[in-house]
């Protein structure tokens, strides 16, 4: 694997989380050809995995920080870590959870994980909670 972006950022500023969503999407693409499907979901995963650290893990005090990793798993194949410095969260429970069509299925309160999870191929949490990593194939889709 070859590491292709490791930074850290401190605060919640929206300027501060869109620079660093921008640098981490220039990586990728500087070494990942992606179809314009392929940059709309990386980019979604990002915006909520930063997000998900941010306000629910960080708890929006701008003196906490998020560590970033991407890394280049091979050819096809992408893996991204976030950590907050939040206490984390039980994920074990929040993903055994099955919402029947009732008012859940349309709150935004989670959402955004379980897009993520439906996104990429891998994904698993430390012990804590706090740390997230995605694996993610460049799936090449050729027009018919």
């Amino acid at each position: 694997m070859s590491i292709l972006y490791n930074n850290v950022i401190s605060g919640c500023e929206s300027s501060c989380i869109r620079k660093m969503i921008k640098d981490m999407m220039d990586c990728i693409k500087a070494v990942y050809h992606l179809s314009d499907n392929e940059e709309y979901e990386f980019r979604l995963i990002l915006n909520e995995l930063i997000a998900n650290g941010t306000v629910h893990g960080n708890k929006r005090l701008c003196n906490k920080s998020i560590t970033a990793r991407i890394e280049a798993v091979d050819k096809e194949t992408i893996s991204i870590t976030i950590q907050d410095e939040g206490s984390g969260f039980d994920y074990r429970s929040f993903f055994e959870k099955a919402y029947p069509c009732d008012s859940n299925l349309y709150s935004e309160r989670g959402r955004g994980l379980k897009l993520i999870k439906a996104m990429c191929d891998n994904i698993r949490f430390n012990h804590n909670g706090n740390q997230i990593q995605i694996c993610k194939s460049i799936r090449k889709s050729y027009p018919i």
